[in-house]
């Protein structure tokens, strides 16, 4: 039996047709109690806000394999970026990707679900274990062990089958199973599952996954994203760029989906700087070696141009999304400490910056928007003696890397791009310590560190003293300091996991973004601009790191772009009696 299901989407701003063939049965379920719901397709809004994304630069993003599949992040394959998701294992047809979508879906409310799929080609493995390491930005500990034999379940050349997009839900006792689109898909080119959903009212523990019809094949997966539409940006309150303008300039993470519709009228409304998520990171610019790729970079740095907004480049040295190619010799083999390997290295690094900076000048010359940049981002280790993060930058270049980079930056960059060593955790005692020695120990030796940037990711459970007592060290060293990545998790700790969002930790968040600005107005200068790690909440890498936290909060608009306790915190701390 053949059964015709309408799906209407919005294509280039307009309203097209798309009908899905759904030939047989329905994929089967691995529980029983299942009941198959009609898919519920509606227009999708032209206004729109993103409540969700996942691009999987830096790591899994939440999603988990169903049944006996495995999850690990792909680089080399991807739609944009440099990653995707690599699906693997898959034992039956059902096996697949699966995110939970608690927290995300608002019931009766209609949202777009796109996601960009693929078979898998053959060669096709996971990333490798070195991003597992701890990082201000998330990690994906399990890559290399998730993705073991993935190359046995590589689609050959030219294969193809139908995968699918499934919504299961708990709804009046049993587990039901919204089937929403199905397209065929192969191994050549990345196909767009995308369709309208609206979850019923009453419908618990919602979960989003792609399965395939018949093939057991690898399945990749990227740029996943749902939308919904959003309120009118409020006008009526003041710009918070204007607000700090006595303090410091303002600025937000950015990736592509904030750079359209609401979303674009918050950011340009509120913020004067902006810093990439991902576009600017070596795997998203050179992949491979020698092959550059600019468009997801140019995007964003186009939108800074048009809307007169500066851009903080982040970032050229990191342990992580630094593609393999950087530390493997011709052959393959892992680079060693010789002169001729780390020759080598540095040398790429060196094409690396030159490059970038070359494009910069190339496309905007003096109107280059990128006024600083993250030079090394999260090196400092407080467990080691010298104070340095053991990565393969410091396998191959010992603790010197730290140096070269920075000047090789200054030569390339001029005098005038101010260079930041930037890290997380620096409100601790111990990577306090640590990151000033490092920072005094680089100055002692003419190393070009103009400034340190503090990621700042806190939760309520911080004392705002300790924040204090870092910028006060780091003062006492005359160097800048920046604010790059600022969040506040209403959770207490980064193991409390809350079952909903209770306003009276948004309270207690708007208090303590009050008090944090207070604690920089006490060290007149020393902060030289502020910038939060997301755009509003439920953009938010927080609401899938350290584990999923639906409900979690940390930024100053809300998942309906509107202003918080946390934005009054900084702007007009009397509205939060």
């Amino acid at each position: 039996m053949r059964r015709l299901i309408p799906a209407l989407v919005l294509a280039a701003g307009a309203l097209v047709l798309v009908v899905v063939l759904l030939a047989g049965p329905l994929s089967p379920s691995p529980e029983p109690g299942r009941t198959e719901s009609q898919p519920i397709a509606t227009a999708a809004p032209e206004r729109v806000s993103t409540v969700l994304s996942s691009e999987f630069e830096d790591g899994t993003d939440g999603w988990e394999g169903l049944g006996s599949a495995e999850v690990a992040t792909r680089e080399g394959d991807a739609r944009s970026g440099a990653s995707s998701l690599l699906v693997s294992g898959r034992s039956e047809a059902w096996n697949g990707a699966l995110l939970d979508l608690e927290g995300v879906l608002t019931a009766e409310t209609e949202h777009v679900l796109s996601v960009w799929v693929r078979l898998a080609p053959a060669a096709a493995t996971p990333d490798g274990a070195g991003d597992g390491e701890d990082g201000g930005e998330g990690g994906d500990a399990d890559g290399a062990a998730a993705g073991e034999g993935a190359a046995d379940g590589a689609a050959e050349e030219g294969a193809k089958d139908e995968l699918q997009l499934t919504v299961r839900r708990d709804a009046d006792g049993e587990r039901v199973y919204d089937h929403l689109v199905r397209t065929s898909v192969g191994t050549d080119a990345w196909v767009e599952l995308r369709t309208a959903y609206t979850l019923p009212e009453g419908s618990q523990h919602p979960e989003l996954y792609v399965e395939s019809t018949g093939t057991l094949a690898d399945l990749l997966v990227d740029d996943v994203t749902v939308t919904k539409e959003a309120p009118p940006v409020q006008t009526d309150i003041p710009a918070l760029r204007d607000a700090l303008a006595g303090d410091f300039p303002v600025g937000t993470a950015v990736g592509r989906q904030d750079l359209d519709g609401a979303p674009a009228e918050l950011l340009t409304r509120h913020f004067s700087t902006i810093t990439p998520e991902n576009a600017l990171k070596p795997s998203s610019l050179q992949p491979h070696e020698g092959e550059f790729t600019f468009e997801q970079a140019d995007q964003v740095l186009d939108f800074a141009v048009a809307h007169g907004l500066t851009v903080h480049g982040h970032t050229l040295v990191w342990h992580r999304s630094t593609p393999d190619w950087f530390f493997e010799a011709p052959d393959g083999r892992e680079l060693g400490q010789s002169p001729e390997d780390q020759a080598l290295l540095l040398a790429r690094l060196e094409a690396h910056v030159r490059a970038v900076a070359g494009h910069l000048q190339e496309r905007y010359g003096d109107a280059n928007p990128v006024r600083t940049w993250d030079v090394v981002n999260e090196a400092i280790d407080p467990e080691e003696d010298d104070g340095l993060r053991r990565n393969r930058w410091y396998a191959v270049l010992g603790p010197e890397y730290v140096a070269h980079a920075f000047r090789i930056a200054r030569e390339v960059f001029g005098p005038d791009t101010v260079l930041y060593l930037n890290d997380y955790g620096t409100e601790g005692a111990a990577k306090r310590r640590a990151a000033a020695d490092v920072v005094r120990r680089l100055l002692d030796e003419g190393v070009p560190v103009d400034g340190v940037g503090h990621q700042m990711h806190v939760n309520l459970g911080v004392p705002v003293s300790r924040i204090e007592d870092t910028i006060a060290t780091f003062e006492d060293l005359g160097v800048r300091q920046a604010v790059t990545e600022l969040d506040v998790a209403i959770a207490q700790s980064p193991d409390e996991v809350l079952d909903r969002t209770p306003p009276e930790r948004l309270d207690e968040q708007g208090r303590y973004y009050q008090d944090l600005l207070a604690a920089f107005r006490r060290h007149p200068g020393a902060v030289s601009s502020l910038s939060v790690w997301g755009l509003y909440d439920a953009r938010s890498w927080l609401r899938a790191w350290p584990t999923e936290r639906p409900y979690e909060a940390p930024l100053l608009f809300d998942g309906d772009l509107q202003a918080k306790p946390a934005y009054w915190g900084l702007v007009d701390p009397a509205r939060l009696d």
